[in-house]
């Protein structure tokens, strides 16, 4: 089965065409992410990159392991990530064996990096033999013709052995943003400890949950389980934390998706119905998850991951109109509305970097500055009272800073493709916002809800929702330069683990999809 993209379908209508103007000047200033180098480092803060990158030549191990059984001439595959710049051309991959010999593969360019058009991921796939429970070390050499598999080998992310990379080298490669390995974890190592035993104790188990269409206590993949899960692999690297990430991923496209429009668009299973010019109700936004579909792309090849991606993506940009009309528009009632959709279309941009889809993320960061510009307080203030009657009674001009920090999420990740030259200014107004006006009187967490006059929100219990937080004030470091951030995030993010809740799977993920990223941007500036 191909993976090749569907470059065929592109649209210049009314609405890309307005964003399209909006947009231009950020466009001409826009880039990618720099290649990653030994910690500690210096920020990356720049927008220059090489319009001709130069081709690099190097080498990583290949940890091939049959858990599932015994392989006989089977397919092996992943997706290999690079970082900008490491890797022109996918067919400059050479896999050899422990003896050392070459192995015929196949390789294909899972995605690419916008700016430079180098490779971002590549599925490579070959043909091997291991006994049951056996494992074995292959080598990836990259920078020059490889040997091609005569035959077409599909991907095989569910067969019966795992092949995998070293955590290192997933971190380094910018597959999922900035991330650390678990062994480079000296700062926090209680973390470790804590977020894998409360994985492993959970209870009821995370596979007892499901689908929460009225209640997110009740939901499996709340915040994106598949996206924490699959930070949560390359931070380990073992095929057990693949398999985990694995589940879920593919847990969510069996369960948590409905398809519309002749299947080119895929919405939440509890949403009844598709209409493009109704915008799309935030308890279904919330739920469209495509951080965790395209990690699972990058990393496995998976065309099924692709598709829900595909489908999430063409969702948001199709209804991005509806969602953006009118003086009070539907996207700026509660952050989360910004933030899904924000992450969404990144996601869906990342895998299709197609011009509409840049325009819109133009457009929704144009959105993110406008909103944050029209208060003093650095807050993307809205009436808190309204997407959630039962937790505020009163609070006209309020903010969350949990759901903020989801605005934060999606704007980093357009940072990592697009260098948009604004969102350093978003990202260390919120920073200031939380340390200045959102913070509990305590200093220990900060206000479940801001602004709400009828509920102070002073309790120290809300700690936990720190590691959800706490990247806000590493990617403020990233953009800034300034590790007075880092000193204020650790602060934080050490209450955070003092009080950590990880018991449901909301819990869990929400705490570490946004710590995993924190110590990622930390390690950008200093000793991890």
């Amino acid at each position: 089965m191909s993976i090749q993209h569907d470059r065929k379908r592109t649209r210049h209508g009314p609405f890309a065409q307005a964003l399209l103007l909006r947009g231009l000047a950020v466009l001409l200033l826009a880039g990618c992410a720099a290649s990653p180098t030994s910690t500690p480092r210096g920020p990356d803060r720049t927008a220059i990159f090489r319009s001709k990158p130069a081709a690099q030549r190097g080498h990583v191990p290949v940890t091939v392991t049959a858990d599932r059984g015994a392989l006989r001439g089977g397919t092996v595959s992943l997706g290999v990530p690079f970082p900008p710049g490491a890797l022109l051309d996918a067919a400059h991959l050479r896999v050899f064996d422990a003896a050392g010999a070459e192995v015929s593969r196949r390789a294909v360019s899972l995605a690419t990096w916008p700016a430079d058009g180098s490779q971002r991921a590549v599925l490579v796939a070959w043909r091997a033999s291991l006994d049951d429970g056996a494992s074995a070390t292959f080598t990836l050499e990259y920078g020059a013709q490889g040997r091609e598999e005569p035959g077409a080998l599909a991907p095989t992310p569910d067969g019966p052995a795992v092949a995998r990379l070293p955590p290192s080298w997933y971190s380094r490669s910018r597959v999922i943003g900035y991330q650390l390995p678990a062994t480079e974890n000296t700062a926090f190592k209680v973390w470790e400890e804590k977020s894998e035993r409360y994985l492993a104790e959970m209870t009821p188990a995370w596979q007892a949950y499901g689908i929460g269409c009225g209640a997110t206590a009740l939901e499996r993949t709340y915040y994106d389980a598949p996206h924490a899960l699959f930070q949560r692999f390359i931070h380990h690297g073992t095929a057990g934390a693949y398999r985990r990430a694995r589940e879920e991923s593919t847990w969510y496209r069996g369960n948590e998706l409905r398809w519309f429009a002749g299947g080119e668009v895929a919405l939440y299973a509890c949403a009844d119905r598709w209409d493009p010019a109704t915008p799309m109700a935030w308890q279904h936004l919330r739920n469209m998850l495509g951080q965790g579909m395209l990690d699972d792309y990058l990393l496995t090849g998976d065309p099924a991951a692709l598709r829900a991606l595909r489908g999430l993506g063409e969702a948001y940009l199709r209804n991005l109109p509806a969602l953006m009309a009118g003086d009070t528009p539907h996207i700026r009632a509660t952050e989360r509305n910004l933030a899904w959709t924000l992450m969404g279309l990144t996601s869906y941009y990342a895998a299709e970097p197609r011009p509409d889809v840049r325009e819109a993320l133009v457009a929704l960061i144009g959105t993110a500055l406008d909103w944050q510009r029209a208060s003093r307080s650095g807050a993307f203030e809205h009436d808190i009272h309204a997407p959630d009657p039962g937790e505020c009674g009163d609070g006209p001009h309020g903010g969350s800073p949990f759901m903020t920090s989801l605005v934060v999420d999606g704007l980093m990740d357009a940072w990592l493709l697009l260098r948009d030259p604004r969102i350093p200014e978003i990202v260390v107004r919120a920073a200031a916002w939380y340390r200045d006006h959102a913070i509990n009187r305590d200093g220990v967490a900060f206000q479940y809800l801001w602004g709400c006059k009828d509920v102070a929100y002073q309790s120290s219990a809300w700690a936990t929702l720190n590691l959800l937080i706490s990247h806000v004030f590493g990617a403020a470091y990233l953009v800034s330069g300034d590790t007075s951030w880092l000193d204020f995030g650790d602060r934080m993010a050490r209450h955070g683990i003092e009080h950590l809740y990880a018991g449901r799977p909301k819990n869990w993920t929400q705490g570490t999809r946004g710590f995993l990223k924190y110590m990622g941007y930390r390690a950008e500036g200093r000793a991890p």
